[in-house]
C-alpha cells in the first residue's frame, strides 16, 4: 500500500500495528530477492571513484515460500463435500475461478509476508436493505479474491482470529489507479460488507462512485464471515502482529544473508578467477594509428631479445592462475543452506547439493527419518491450511444456501485431503495392502479405489479417485469448525 492508501485508512480505523507492515515489507523485499540494505554496497575503482555495486544473491527467500507452497497445497490436495449439491456447485466455482491454482499462489505469498486472505464477492442487485437479489434462475457473480499480508488490515481480533477486517485492492483502469476498499464488520444480524472505491487524481485520493453490480452495502446475514485468514501456524515473536502472522522465515534472515554472503564469495572468485597473463613491453608493438599489438594479435612467434637479460631467470612472458577455491566457496554454501533449511522447518537436508553419490545410497528409511522435521511442520501447517480452505468452501455452501436458494446443506461434512506422497514410500505400501487384500483386511474395491484410482464412496463422501498417498483429515458432526 502506498502512503496515500495508509493516510486514508488510519484516517477511517485505528491501525495499531503499522511497525508490523514494516517488517512485512522486510520480508516482502527478501521474497522479491532484493533488500537495498543487503545487497546493495560502495566499491571503490582503481581511479578512485565509488560505484555501487550488488551482491550475487540466490534468492532463497521465495524459494523457502515456494516450496512450502508446493508441500501444501498442489494438485492432488482435494476438497471434498458431503451434500452431492453442494459438491456439485463447490466444484463449478472452483473450476471457474480457479481457485486451487490461486490457492497455491496466496500460500507462498502467506508463508513470505506472514498472512494471505480469500475473499468471496458476490456482485448483484440489492433490495433496500441492502441484501442481494438472487435466485437458481440468476445467480449474482461469484468470484474470489486473493490478497496478502500488505493488503489486509484487521479491525477485530478474537483468540488470535481476525474477525473483522478492512481489505485494500489497487488496480490500473485506463491508466489511472483505482484502490478499492472492502470492509467486512459484523452486526447483530450477521456481517455487512461496505464496498468503496478512490481514484488517484492530480496527486490526491479521492471517492468514487461505485461501479453497476457492487451496492455501497451488502447485509450478508451471515454468521460466519466471507473471508478466509491463511498464516503459517507458527507464533509471532514480533509485537503488535494484531492477528497477522508472521513468515516462515521472520526468524531466518541472518541465514539468508549467510547464504547470500556465501553465493556472492563464491561467483566473485569465479569472475577474478580467469587466466592472466603478463608481456614484457619489449614484446609490445604499435600500429600506424597507435594502437597496442600484442603477439597474438599479429601471430608473431620470432623476437629477438636485446641486452644481457637471461630469460630463464626473467621470462618475457608470464601467467598467474588464481585459485578458484571451488570446494571451499561449494561447502560454505551447502552449510548456509542446511542452516537456512533447518531454521524455515524444512529440515536441514532439504537443499543438498553435495555427496549426491552417498545420498544415494540412503535406504528408505534413513531418507524418511531425515524428513522428520518438515514432516512435523508440514502436519502443523496443514492445520491452517485445512482452516482455510473450510473457510472459504463454508462461504460458498452458505452462498449457495442463502443467497441462491440452492438445495444444500451448508452445515454438511467437509474432508480435505493433502498429498504425502513425498513422505510416503509407495512400493512399500503397495506391497503392504496386497499382503492385507490376501488375507480378507482390505477388500478388492478399497484396493481399487485406493491405488488404481476407481470412483468409490467412503462414508457418505463422494469422492472421486485419490491414490493412497494422500493425507486425511476431516469434519464429523454437523457444521462445527474443527
Amino acid at each position: 500500500m502506498n502512503a496515500d492508501v495508509l493516510a486514508l485508512l488510519e484516517a477511517r480505523f485505528p491501525i495499531p500495528a503499522m511497525d508490523y507492515y514494516r517488517r512485512i515489507a522486510l520480508w516482502d523485499a527478501w521474497w522479491r530477492g532484493h533488500d537495498r540494505t543487503f545487497h546493495e554496497f560502495t566499491e571503490n575503482t582503481v581511479a578512485g571513484h565509488s560505484v555501487r555495486r550488488q551482491l550475487y544473491r540466490m534468492n532463497m527467500a521465495k524459494k523457502v515460500a515456494e516450496d512450502w507452497a508446493a508441500l501444501l497445497l498442489n494438485d492432488r490436495t482435494s476438497v471434498d463435500v458431503a451434500d452431492p449439491a453442494g459438491a456439485a456447485f463447490v466444484s463449478r466455482v472452483f473450476a471457474e475461478t480457479d481457485f486451487l491454482r490461486q490457492a497455491n499462489r496466496l500460500v507462498e505469498r502467506a508463508f513470505a509476508v506472514g498472512t494471505g486472505a480469500a475473499i468471496l464477492r458476490l456482485t448483484g442487485k440489492a433490495d433496500a436493505d441492502g441484501r442481494l437479489i438472487a435466485s437458481p434462475d440468476k445467480m449474482p457473480g461469484i468470484s474470489f479474491e486473493f490478497l496478502d499480508a500488505r493488503h489486509i488490515v484487521p479491525l477485530s481480533v478474537e483468540n488470535g482470529e481476525i474477525t473483522e477486517a478492512a481489505f485494500v485492492s489497487e488496480a490500473i483502469r485506463r491508466g489511472e489507479e483505482v484502490v478499492y476498499l472492502e470492509i467486512h464488520t459484523r452486526a447483530a444480524d450477521g456481517y455487512v460488507i461496505r464496498n468503496e472505491f478512490y481514484r488517484f487524481r492530480e496527486g490526491r485520493i479521492r471517492r468514487e462512485k461505485n461501479p453497476a453490480g457492487c451496492p455501497g452495502e451488502i447485509r450478508t446475514g451471515s454468521p460466519r464471515p466471507l473471508f478466509s485468514i491463511l498464516t503459517p501456524n507458527i507464533v509471532s515473536s514480533a509485537e503488535g502482529a494484531c492477528g497477522l502472522g508472521m513468515s516462515v522465515y521472520a526468524d531466518a534472515l541472518d541465514c539468508l544473508k549467510g547464504v547470500d554472503l556465501a553465493f556472492n564469495n563464491f561467483c566473485r572468485d569465479i569472475k577474478l578467477g580467469g587466466k592472466k597473463v603478463f608481456l614484457n613491453q619489449t614484446l609490445v608493438s604499435r600500429d600506424e594509428w597507435g594502437n597496442i599489438l600484442t603477439p597474438d594479435d599479429v601471430a608473431q612467434q620470432l623476437f629477438v631479445t636485446v641486452g644481457d637479460a637471461d630469460i630463464a631467470e626473467h621470462p618475457m612472458i608470464a601467467e598467474h592462475n588464481p585459485e578458484l577455491r571451488s570446494s571451499e566457496n561449494a561447502e560454505a554454501v551447502q552449510c548456509q543452506l542446511n542452516y537456512l533449511s533447518f531454521r524455515c522447518g524444512l529440515g536441514a537436508h532439504h537443499y543438498t547439493f553435495a555427496d549426491t553419490e552417498a545420498r544415494a545410497r540412503l535406504t528408505a528409511t534413513q531418507y524418511m527419518g531425515e524428513r522428520q522435521d518438515m514432516r512435523q511442520n508440514m502436519a502443523k501447517h496443514q492445520k491452517n491450511v485445512e482452516r482455510f480452505l473450510r473457510g472459504a468452501v463454508r462461504a460458498l455452501l452458505w452462498c449457495a444456501a442463502r443467497v441462491i436458494g440452492l438445495p444444500v446443506d451448508e452445515a454438511c461434512d467437509i474432508r480435505i485431503r493433502f498429498d504425502d506422497a513425498y513422505f510416503t514410500d509407495t512400493e512399500s505400501q503397495r506391497e503392504r495392502d496386497l499382503r492385507e487384500l490376501a488375507a480378507g483386511v482390505l477388500t478388492a474395491e478399497e484396493y481399487r479405489c485406493k491405488w488404481i484410482g476407481v470412483t468409490g464412496e467412503i462414508g457418505g463422501i463422494a469422492e472421486a479417485g485419490v491414490t493412497g498417498d494422500a493425507a486425511e483429515t476431516g469434519e464429523k458432526g454437523g457444521g462445527g469448525d474443527a
